[in-house]
């Protein structure tokens, strides 16, 4: 399989032609641009999230203990409106960032197992309609535009992600030796059928989520506009 850094390397050179495209033909604005190329950085690392104390999977857990510390106290200063003290302000994140790490992850890693289910479309396309809603509800969703936002975080979640599991069937040919290796067919498949618990759970999940899904139409009109893409000034 292809090694960490080569993931995050491609990812970053794919996804950031993607955003820049987008940028280019005024699709979203600059700030959007650097996030979604963020995005689809951490996309191309997410298959890997399943391969205990790997890089990927290290880092990952990092960002999501960092991205749920910012959730939980963006929910209680502006939901609750509770004015949060010094001492709150540093316990809260602690308290937060050890239960992502020291409960939420080790449950995980009990549970995975390394080009199980996370190396499969169907956790690609649950993890990019879940950045989607996230990214939907933490926006204005009076706004086509925010749809159509949201859409595409989820959208370069998934590209990230699609190359990482490409890269992996890659590596797995031995193009010196005319050879296919074993793993091959192991991390570019639908979904892991083997764990039909999982398989099952991520369905329904899945099938949720596209049920409170932002609206599709305007997003789909928006991006099919490329009137004002220009390649050179």
């Amino acid at each position: 399989m292809a090694n960490f850094n080569t993931h995050l390397n491609t990812a970053v050179i794919v996804t950031g032609l993607g955003s820049a495209t987008l940028l280019s033909a005024g699709h979203v604005d600059l700030n959007g641009a650097l996030w979604l190329w963020f995005l689809g950085s951490i996309g191309g690392l997410l298959p890997d999230i399943d391969s205990d104390k790997s890089t990927s999977l290290d880092t990952i857990f990092n960002l999501f203990a960092l991205s749920a510390v910012l959730l939980v106290l963006h929910y209680i200063t502006t939901e609750l409106i509770i004015t949060i003290s010094f001492v709150e302000l540093i316990v809260v994140p602690l308290l937060v960032y050890g239960f992502m790490k020291y409960i939420i992850r080790p449950i995980f890693e009990w549970i995975t197992v390394h080009r199980g289910s996370c190396h499969s479309l169907l956790f690609l396309l649950l993890c990019a309609l879940l950045t989607t809603q996230v990214t939907w509800k933490l926006n204005d969703q009076t706004t086509a535009q925010a749809a159509t936002f949201a859409w595409l975080t989820g959208g370069f979640i998934l590209l990230g992600g699609l190359i990482h599991l490409l890269l992996d069937e890659l590596y797995s040919v031995d193009l010196n030796n005319v050879t296919i290796k074993r793993s091959f067919g192991t991390a570019l498949k639908i979904a892991d059928f083997d764990n039909k618990l999982i398989t099952l759970a991520s369905v329904i999940a899945i099938a949720g989520l596209i049920y409170i899904a932002p609206p599709t139409k305007h997003t789909i009109i928006a991006l099919s506009d490329w009137s004002n893409f220009r390649f050179l000034s």
